[in-house]
């Protein structure tokens, strides 16, 4: 049985309680961080065993499976997954992309056109100079003073079109990967540490980006939940349906 993995995440706040103690909990393995869609490429190639990735990247490659229970997910507001508006709703055309999440621009774009029934078209940030709206997420959105004409918390507004959570980022594994139990034991291991010691996390983020302890305990503990239970999978398998049709 392998003792040593690579598990892999990105530098976001809140996949601290899933990363914090997987070296606690599996000595001798590697934890690193990256970008997003970085972590997905290391991952097909195996060079990660198992990493925490957006659910738009797990629906995009059939050879991924999910870590059963496990993810981040808001049954409500979020406040770290915004649409950041300079027009008003009804005068928003135009939306730039947030590069580092592909599960929430395709949210944004799927709740402007089918819950707020508005037609807009997505853009990367670098084609426009300043577009009416823009996909902003984790720290930098939830540090961040509201836009001009205000924000939208994405999981809100899923809620209230949906009735359902949705889950934005789960832990992935290969499918043909034979370790995966084991993964899977050590994920939840270190989550239940994570949990512990989230007063700890809290402080070191209030020093890091601001804010007081507090804040930072009602967003992780509160904002976000990381067990996910049947309406969670319901809420993750209704944004699948809605992606794909």
């Amino acid at each position: 049985m392998k003792k040593e993995f690579v598990f892999a995440g990105a530098p976001y706040s809140n996949q601290a309680p899933l990363m914090e103690k997987l070296q606690d909990v599996a000595p001798g393995s590697e934890v690193v961080f990256d970008h997003p869609s970085s972590l997905v490429r290391g991952l097909l190639a195996g060079k990660v065993d198992a990493a925490v990735i957006p659910v738009a990247h797990l629906f995009a490659h059939p050879d991924l499976t999910m870590v059963q229970g496990l993810g981040i997910a808001a049954d409500g507001p979020v406040r770290s997954v915004l649409l950041k508006c300079n027009k008003p709703m009804g005068q928003i055309k135009s939306i730039g992309r947030d590069p580092a999440s592909a599960t929430s621009n395709a949210l944004a774009e799927l709740l402007m056109k089918q819950y707020f029934k508005q037609k807009v078209e997505m853009h990367d940030f670098q084609t426009l100079e300043k577009p009416d709206a823009a996909v902003v997420i984790g720290d930098r959105a939830l540090c961040a003073e509201p836009a001009l004409a205000g924000d939208i918390d994405l999981a809100e507004a899923w809620l209230k079109w949906t009735k359902l959570p949705f889950v934005f980022a789960v832990w992935a594994v290969r499918k043909d990967f034979e370790q995966i139990d084991a993964i899977s034991e050590i994920a939840h291991k270190a989550y239940a540490a994570g949990f512990q010691s989230m007063e700890r996390i809290a402080e070191r983020y209030a020093e890091k980006l601001g804010g007081s302890q507090e804040f930072w305990i009602e967003y992780l503990d509160n904002s976000i939940h990381y067990k996910l239970d049947k309406r969670d999978m319901e809420g993750l398998a209704r944004f699948r349906k809605l992606t794909s049709s």
